[in-house]
């Protein structure tokens, strides 16, 4: 990847189109908002692909991510929490934080933050 740098912004072309990042909020993503969404993608991913394997069908999916930073100078992140909210019917909590946690232990982007950023993944349940 190569990044080009400006005043206000850096931008990367992908295969998907131009990614823009920028510490305000107006100009592109924020490099934060970027981190969680590595953390929360990569985890789907992993866990759809486990779900599937288990033959665990739901209708829909979502993740809510909270983030706690430090509030200091530098601001960095300290805790992501991931909540799954998986609707369906007749699932099985348990089977489902049990696969999520397996997914966790998979996910290159999680792993990758282990030791230095806490990454909490819980589940919830919503009847279809």
């Amino acid at each position: 990847m190569q990044f080009h740098v400006t005043q206000d912004e850096i931008k990367t072309k992908t295969n998907y189109g131009s990614l823009d990042i920028s510490p305000n909020d107006e100009k592109g993503f924020r490099p934060f908002q970027l981190m969680v969404a590595s953390l929360a993608g990569c985890s789907a991913s992993v866990y759809r692909k486990i779900l599937a394997k288990q033959k665990v069908e739901f209708d829909e999916m979502t993740i809510d991510a909270d983030v706690e930073r430090t509030g200091d100078d530098v601001n960095k992140i300290e805790k992501v929490t991931l909540i799954f909210k998986v609707k369906g019917q007749n699932l099985n909590e348990k089977k489902l934080q049990k696969s999520l946690e397996i997914a966790s232990k998979n996910c290159s982007m999680v792993q990758s933050v282990t030791g230095s950023i806490e990454v909490i993944e819980k589940v919830e349940i919503e009847e279809a």
